[in-house]
């Protein structure tokens, strides 16, 4: 069975599965979290218990459901099985003790906790890349998407590199007054330079090809988006450890053309659709697209004001974090979670009984209703960061009652692995449980 996200150069389900279900069950502990998260404005992201909190996301949420989708979805954009899968299938129980210890160390402060999360937590990142790169390597096809998932991969590398030497920093305080400014490149550089190129990368893939507009992506405006957000990351970086406003001010100005373009780009994609039924992962999409952008404005005017640089700077981590990884990661598991479902346990009886559309395995009611409490908790928790108040219980269970939704859709759409598919002899098919 061909699919749009899966061939069979694909991994066995139990790969990508794996991740993404790890992220599915740290996206429930960190939703019940939101209401009780602590104001964000006074100590920003360096405080023990708000890094714990922020690791938990990147690492748990985020990095999970990234890492499972790219082992899904990079053979099938390339045409070429993942180079060394076995290494691939291992990598999740490394990655999985490593960012539980990590964000234990970051909670207690813990060393031995903290080097050894790195440490494991390293050895899945670093297979992560190789597994990748090596993957591209062998490849005919390298455009413009490709080539997002190639550079988000290395940056994740090097973010990590950036990443371990903070937790090692912890113990020995080597960094100095340095501290910070390596957080803030280890910080631009996972979001920006990991977070959304994959983000970008994956919606021309995921949008242009369930809208059926896959012929209206342009690829020099690809290449350009591309070109503007790495050139971009990596000058803010450079200027957050070089301590240049100016530097970061032109960087941050190339993220905010590239975040801009992706986005114009991505409602062009959306009004020249041939599919004109509602589908849940558009409104996802968009809102992640948006919040992309007020990330990368809300960097560019903290450059610019140096007196509200930090509540600025936090609020554009949040955007990127929640407003625009976490958007999406819903938006898209409605997507990849659904397909592969009905792939693993319908494909086998289609056109020889009747079997669920993708829509039918989840309540698209519930889907919107999902959103719309998470972006007004998005919204809302926004002003709350900017403002460094500590009112985020509010807004926080708002965003709860969206993921909330989320989860109770994903647990619909993950009973369908459980039922038993019997077709009968008039056409019809028997869905029942096991």
């Amino acid at each position: 069975m061909i699919g749009p996200i899966s061939t069979s150069q694909a991994p066995p389900l139990r790969l990508p599965g794996r991740y993404m279900a790890l992220g599915i069950v740290v996206l429930l502990l960190s939703g019940s979290l939101l209401p009780f998260l602590p104001a964000l404005g006074g100590s920003g992201f360096y405080s023990p218990d708000v890094l714990a909190f922020v690791h938990l996301n990147t690492l748990g949420v985020v990095g999970a459901v990234i890492l499972g989708a790219n082992f899904q979805l990079v053979p099938v954009v390339l045409g070429r099985p993942l180079a060394a899968q076995r290494a691939a299938l291992l990598s999740f129980w490394t990655y999985l003790p490593g960012a539980l210890l990590l964000a234990t160390g970051l909670a207690t402060i813990e060393e031995p906790l903290l080097a050894a999360g790195a440490v494991l937590l390293g050895l899945a990142v670093l297979t992560y890349v190789w597994v990748i790169v090596g993957t591209f390597l062998r490849a005919s096809r390298r455009d413009g998407v490709v080539w997002h998932i190639l550079l988000a991969a290395v940056n994740c590398g090097l973010g990590y590199l950036l990443g371990l030497t903070l937790a090692l920093n912890k113990g020995e305080g080597f960094l100095g007054p340095m501290t910070l400014r390596t957080l803030a490149a280890h910080a631009t550089v996972m979001l920006a330079g990991w977070v959304a190129l994959m983000f970008m990368g994956v919606a021309y893939r995921l949008v242009g090809m369930f809208t059926l507009s896959e012929d209206r992506i342009v690829p020099r405006l690809v290449w350009a988006e591309l070109v503007l957000v790495e050139v971009g990351t990596w000058t803010v970086a450079s200027a957050a450890l070089l301590g240049s406003r100016p530097v970061g001010g032109v960087g941050a100005l190339l993220l905010l053309l590239g975040s801009l373009l992706f986005l114009a780009h991505l409602l062009w994609l959306y009004r020249g659709r041939r599919r004109r039924r509602f589908d849940i992962h558009i409104p996802f999409a968009l809102t992640a697209a948006v919040c992309e952008v007020g990330a990368a404005s809300a960097l560019l005017y903290g450059i610019a004001r140096p007196a509200d640089a930090l509540a600025l700077w936090t609020l554009a981590a949040w955007l990127a974090l929640f407003g625009m990884a976490e958007t999406a990661i819903q938006g898209f598991l409605y997507k990849i979670l659904t397909f592969l479902v009905w792939l693993h346990r319908y494909a086998p009886f289609a056109g020889r009984g009747r079997v669920p559309r993708l829509e039918e395995m989840y309540d698209v009611r519930l889907g919107v209703a999902g959103w719309v409490a998470w972006t007004l908790g998005l919204l809302g928790a926004s002003v709350v960061v900017a403002g460094g108040w500590s009112a985020m219980w509010l807004p926080g269970l708002l965003m709860m009652l969206g993921v909330d939704c989320f989860l109770i859709n994903a647990a619909s759409i993950g009973s369908h692995a459980l039922r038993r598919v019997a077709p009968l002899g008039d056409g019809r098919s028997m869905l029942r449980r096991r």
